[in-house]
């Protein structure tokens, strides 16, 4: 559970405006527009209310809101709010010890969110588990939430008179939750696990929908259908085993065509090679036999001078040309030695002859090589003409031919195939909404669901008529909780049936007691609540007049001394605080178990405080 510790606003340029409470009892009194109602804004406002309600125009100088919580465990909470709306901010310290942003918290989550939010953060921190809540009949839920529990922990001066449920307050869509919520505070137990139903209307519309789109998808199918009939002599099976041959043959073809792709590019590099070494060997034929021609030259110049040498030695004495001596052994111009000169001229001409010999044997070889290669071109060039024509002639004939019908049964097989799925589709589409059809005759039974449990409301009962007996309640006080009004029926009687001032009264004790009695079970609740004007609509006997005949009463005058003097008494570990027009006793507003504001007002007087808004 958790306390409220303290309320206060801050803006630039004033000075703050605070106020603060303590365990047990707590009470605001003073006269009219000095603010107290706008403290149950402001918890409002930092509970998650979508905008701050009736601001006040002595507030308007003020920006941000900060409201100081304390639960259990003596741990403390500050949220803080801008007063212009948005997001929240967490901070886990005291108001004067922030130093910097707090963790931001959402206002409320929104759809799927899973947002932290203020919700989340405040029950956590009160030590309330997350809880899920039906909020309608089909068993849809929703998470328990803080403004559901609004009314068990604020009452406004508005609603503590009004004549409807202090559980359920005025008619909304939210009035299973709240109903749901108000049994969870009795037992501790949520709808989690529910299995959430369907409307009749939603359920009818969306058998009708899925009815309309299978006619619609069955509709297209049942025409290609119509346009399509089948044939026994034309199955998948058959086709399937035309297609198998076919590609059988077809990798039968296209093995030959690589074999013979490969023996052509195996002649096409013999055939490069074989001319590439051709040309070669008539380059050397070419060469060697100029050779040879050299050599021939050769030795019919050694042959001239063998010969000239031989008809030298014949010659008769003859003058020099030079001296026009005669040309004797003995001239100065020696003689040239005939024998040698032939002799070098043999040498020189055997040596040449073998020469010329090994060039002919060389000239042999590679005109044998060259042949040869002649030989191995023309039996590549040979195969060439071989693969090419058999591959032009027939093997790409026949793979054309081939593709061309295994195209053929393979789209005839897609299109079969196609048939066939669709006759599966629409045999299964018109069982489904022969299904669907049947589904939409039958009716849906109503659901029942628990009602709140005798034994706890009993046990709150005794709680709110232990409150009544504090208050000294004239009358038998025996209260007994009305299920279909979700409020209580005290000696009898309504609450609702009560004057206004009977009915405040009553729903402050209704509020109380629900307080007491989760403290002492041990149920979910934050611990807190906050009444306004539960005295002020209160009518009592007053000596010398006449009592009243109309609805209001009077009641007993006991009772406001009672109600004042009760919240001395008030469990620390719960927090009452109470919003009044009206000024306690002076025993009351001094005892020590209270803590006790007075706004005095425009009245106020050196030392009171005025309101709470301080003045600029």
């Amino acid at each position: 559970m958790l306390q409220v510790r303290k309320i206060l606003l801050r803006g630039k340029g004033v000075l703050d405006a605070e106020i603060d409470f303590t365990t047990g009892g707590n009470i605001v009194a003073g006269d009219s527009d000095t603010g107290k109602s706008y403290l149950l804004r402001c918890l409002d406002y930092i509970f998650g209310a979508d905008e701050m309600a009736k601001r006040i125009p002595e507030a308007e100088p003020y920006s941000t809101l900060f409201v100081q919580f304390e639960n259990s465990s003596g741990e403390i909470l500050t949220i803080e709010r801008h007063l212009s709306g948005g997001d929240l901010a967490a901070h886990y310290c005291l108001i004067e010890d922030i130093k910097q942003s707090g963790k931001v918290l959402s206002a409320k989550r929104s759809g799927k969110s899973r947002a932290f939010d203020v919700t989340e953060a405040l029950l956590a921190f009160a030590g309330i588990s997350e809880a899920v809540l039906r909020k309608n009949d089909r068993g849809s839920v929703q998470r328990l939430t803080l403004r559901l529990l609004m009314p068990t922990v604020l009452v406004d001066e508005i609603s503590i008179i009004d004549e409807v449920s202090p559980v359920l307050g005025k008619a909304g869509f939210d009035e299973t939750a709240r109903k749901r919520m108000f049994a969870y505070m009795l037992t501790g137990k949520d709808d989690d696990g529910i299995i959430e139903g369907e409307k009749a209307e939603i359920a009818r519309a969306r058998l009708t929908a899925q009815i309309g789109v299978i006619s619609n998808l069955l509709e297209p199918i049942e025409k290609r259908l119509s346009q399509q009939p089948a044939s026994d002599e034309d199955t998948i099976d058959k086709v399937d085993t035309a297609i198998a041959r076919l590609s059988a043959s077809l990798a039968e073809i296209s093995g030959e065509r690589a074999e013979l792709q490969a023996e052509r590019l195996k002649a096409t590099q013999t055939l490069q090679r074989a001319q590439s070494q051709t040309v070669a060997s008539d380059e050397l034929l070419t060469r060697y036999r100029l050779l040879d021609a050299r050599y021939g030259s050769d030795l019919n110049r050694l042959d001239f001078v063998s010969e000239g040498a031989h008809f030298f030695e014949g010659l008769q004495a003859v003058v020099c040309p030079l001296c026009e001596q005669p040309m004797t052994d003995e001239h100065a111009h020696a003689a040239l030695s005939i024998l040698g000169v032939m002799e070098s001229a043999r040498a020189e001409a055997a040596k040449i002859l073998g020469q010329k010999k090994d060039l002919a044997a060389a000239i042999q070889t590679l005109e044998a090589i060259k042949a040869k290669h002649e030989k191995e071109g023309a039996s590549a060039s040979a195969t060439l003409e071989r693969t090419d024509r058999r591959i032009a002639e027939v093997i790409a004939p026949a793979v054309r031919t081939t593709t061309a019908r295994l195209e053929t049964l393979v789209a005839r097989r897609i299109e079969l195939e196609g048939r066939r799925a669709d006759e599966e589709q629409a045999q299964t589409l018109r069982t489904l909404r022969s299904d669907l059809e049947g589904t939409g005759s039958s009716k849906t039974p109503k659901r029942e669901w628990e009602s709140l449990p005798s034994t706890a409301l009993r046990d709150l009962c005794i709680q709110i008529e232990a409150v009544l007996k504090e208050w000294q309640w004239k009358g038998e006080g025996r209260v007994e909780f009305d299920k279909d009004a979700f409020d209580i029926v005290v000696d009898g009687q309504a609450r609702q049936s009560h004057g206004k001032g009977v009915r405040a009264v009553l729903h402050s004790a209704f509020v109380i007691g629900l307080l007491r009695y989760c403290k002492k079970a041990g149920r979910p609740h934050l611990g807190m609540v906050m009444i306004d004007s539960p005295l002020t609509s209160y009518k009592k006997n007053i000596p010398g007049r006449a009592a009243s005949t109309s609805k209001d009463g009077p009641v007993d005058e006991g009772i406001e001394a009672a109600f004042w003097k009760s919240l001395t008494s008030v469990d620390p570990a719960l927090q009452i605080i109470i919003v009044e027009n009206k000024e306690p006793p002076k025993a009351v507003a001094d005892a020590d178990a209270v803590k006790y504001h007075w706004f005095a007002g425009e009245f106020a007087q050196l030392g009171d405080r005025r309101a709470f808004i301080p003045d600029r």
